[in-house]
C-alpha cells in the first residue's frame, strides 16, 4: 500500500539543485559560490584536474605527495611553524584529498575572516616553495599512509584486482602509488606537477556558506592575477586510454581471514562521450539493488548464499569500473558467486519494476540532499563533480536518474556485463586454499556459463 505514495513522490521530485552561481576569471580560473547564510561559516576549497589519472609509473604517488606539500611554507609564510600559526589564528580547520581525478584543498573558518582564507589559499596553491627538508619529511608520512594500507588485507585484495583490471596503465588508477616512486621524489618533479597541471585554466575555486558570490568573484579577479594562464596540460599530456580486459580471470590472495571476501570487476561507462546516459541506469540499477527487499538481496542474501553482496559503479570520467563485492563462508562462496553470475545474467531482461528504479532513484536523491545540508560539505561534492563530470552533469543528475527505465538498465547490464571478460578476486586464508579453494577452483568455477 506505501510503494505507489513513495513513487509518487518521488516522481514529483520536490528539491531542485542548489543555486550554484559561476565566474570565469580572466585567467582562466573557474570560481562556483553557493550562498549559505544559516551560520556564519564558509569554505574555500580549491581543486585541480590531476591524480593517478596523470601519473605514469615514474610519477605514481606524487599527486598525492604534492597534496601533502600544499599545507606547507609558501612565499607568504616562508616556514611551516609561520604557516600552522596563521591558520591557527584565522581559526582554519583544513584537509585535502587525492584520488584518480581530483585533487583538492579546502579551509573552513567563520565568516569574519573570508577574506584572509581566500588569501591564504591563493597563496598556498599560486606559490608553493617544496621545501626540501619538508619535502624529506612528507616523503615519510605518505609512506606511513601506505603502511598503514598495507597492514588491512582488504587492501591486497583491490590492489592486486585493480593491477588487473587496468593492466596497461595500472599507476593511472591508483592514487595511493608506489613506496620506491615516494622515496626518492625530488623538487623538480613536485615543480613539474605544479607548472603542468596547478594552473588556473585546469582548476576550479568554490567558496559555500555565508558569503556574497559578487563579493567572492571580485576578490577572486584581484586576487589571482598574478597566477599565469598554463597550456592545456591534456593536449599536450593526454590521458591514457584502458584498453578493455583481455580475457576473464580469477586469482586468490592470501590473507589470515576467517570469512571470504571477493570482487567480480568489469570495465564500464564514463561520464564524457556516448556512454554518458549508461551512468545514469548505473547508478540506479546500483541504487535498487541495494535495497534489502530487491528481488537481488532476495536470491543471494536472504536464501543464505552470500552474507553481504552490493553491485555499484564508480563515477569517473576515464572508465569507471563496475563492481560487483560480496562476502561469504567457504562453504557457501561457489554457490555465491553463481548466484551472483546468474542473477546478472537475468538483469538483460525485465528484471526490475519502473517502482524499484523509482525508489533506487529516490534514495540517490536523498544521498544528494543530505551532501547539500552542510556547505563544507556541498564544497567537497562540487569538486568532485566538477572535475569528473563536470557541473551541468551535476546540476542535472536527479533530474536524469528519474528518467531511467527498465530498458535502460537491461542496455546497461548488455553492454558492460553479458558476455563481457572479467576479474575475480577472492580473499582466503592460507588454510581455505589447501582446502582447495585455491586460484583453479575459482578459474574453473568462471568458465561455467552463469
Amino acid at each position: 500500500m506505501l510503494l505507489p505514495l513513495i513513487v509518487a513522490t518521488a516522481v514529483g521530485r520536490s528539491t531542485s539543485p542548489p543555486k550554484i552561481q559561476t565566474h570565469t576569471c580572466p585567467d582562466g580560473l573557474t570560481v562556483l559560490v553557493v550562498e549559505n547564510h544559516s551560520v556564519p561559516l564558509v569554505t574555500v576549497e580549491i581543486t585541480a584536474k590531476n591524480g593517478s589519472m596523470t601519473e605514469p609509473p615514474e610519477y605514481n604517488g606524487l599527486s598525492h605527495l604534492y597534496e601533502h606539500m600544499f599545507f606547507k611554507a609558501n612565499k607568504a609564510l616562508p616556514s611551516q611553524e609561520a604557516w600552522l600559526a596563521r591558520a591557527h589564528e584565522l581559526g582554519l580547520s583544513w584537509n585535502g584529498t587525492t584520488n584518480t581525478e581530483r585533487v583538492n584543498y579546502f579551509f573552513s573558518t567563520t565568516k569574519d575572516h573570508l577574506g584572509d582564507a581566500m588569501k591564504f589559499m591563493h597563496d598556498a596553491i599560486v606559490y608553493p616553495l617544496f621545501e626540501q627538508k619538508e619535502l624529506e619529511r612528507e616523503r615519510v608520512v605518505v609512506t606511513g599512509e601506505i603502511d598503514r594500507n598495507e597492514a588491512s588485507p582488504f587492501y591486497h585484495l583491490i590492489h592486486a584486482i585493480e593491477q588487473k583490471v587496468w593492466w596497461k596503465y595500472p599507476s593511472r588508477k591508483d592514487p595511493l602509488g608506489l613506496r620506491a616512486t615516494v622515496l626518492k621524489t625530488t623538487r623538480a618533479q613536485m615543480e613539474t606537477i605544479q607548472h603542468r597541471y596547478y594552473v588556473p585554466n585546469n582548476s576550479a575555486l568554490v567558496v559555500t556558506g555565508d558569503v556574497s558570490a559578487a563579493d567572492i568573484f571580485a576578490q577572486a579577479d584581484q586576487l589571482y592575477t598574478d597566477w599565469a594562464k598554463g597550456a592545456d596540460p591534456f593536449v599536450k599530456f593526454p590521458l591514457v586510454t584502458h584498453p578493455a580486459i583481455k580475457k576473464t580471470e580469477a586469482f586468490v590472495v592470501e590473507q589470515p581471514v576467517r570469512v571470504i571476501d571477493g570482487q567480480i570487476v568489469w570495465h564500464g561507462p564514463s561520464t564524457v562521450g556516448p556512454s554518458v546516459p549508461d551512468t545514469y541506469a548505473a547508478d540506479v540499477l546500483s541504487s535498487a539493488l541495494e535495497v534489502p527487499s530487491s528481488r537481488f538481496q532476495k536470491a543471494l542474501v536472504d536464501s543464505g548464499a552470500c552474507i553481504q553482496v552490493g553491485f555499484s559503479w564508480y563515477t569517473q570520467m576515464s572508465t569507471g569500473p563496475i563492481t560487483a563485492s560480496f562476502e561469504a563462508t567457504p562453504d557457501k562462496v561457489d554457490a555465491c558467486i553463481k548466484g551472483i553470475r546468474g542473477e546478472l545474467a537475468k538483469m538483460a531482461a525485465d528484471y526490475v519494476t519502473p517502482e524499484d528504479l523509482a525508489r533506487g532513484a529516490h534514495e540517490l536523491e536523498v544521498q544528494v540532499v543530505q551532501e547539500r545540508e552542510r556547505p563544507s560539505e556541498l564544497a567537497h561534492t562540487l569538486t568532485f563533480w566538477w572535475t569528473s563530470a563536470g557541473l551541468d552533469y551535476y546540476v542535472n543528475y536527479v533530474d536524469n536518474l528519474y528518467k531511467v527505465t527498465p530498458a535502460d538498465t537491461a542496455r546497461y547490464i548488455a553492454t558492460y556485463i553479458t558476455g563481457k571478460p572479467f576479474v575475480l578476486g577472492v580473499m582466503v586464508s592460507p588454510e581455505m586454499k589447501k582446502q582447495g579453494l585455491d586460484a583453479a577452483h575459482f578459474q574453473k568455477l568462471v568458465a561455467e556459463a552463469p
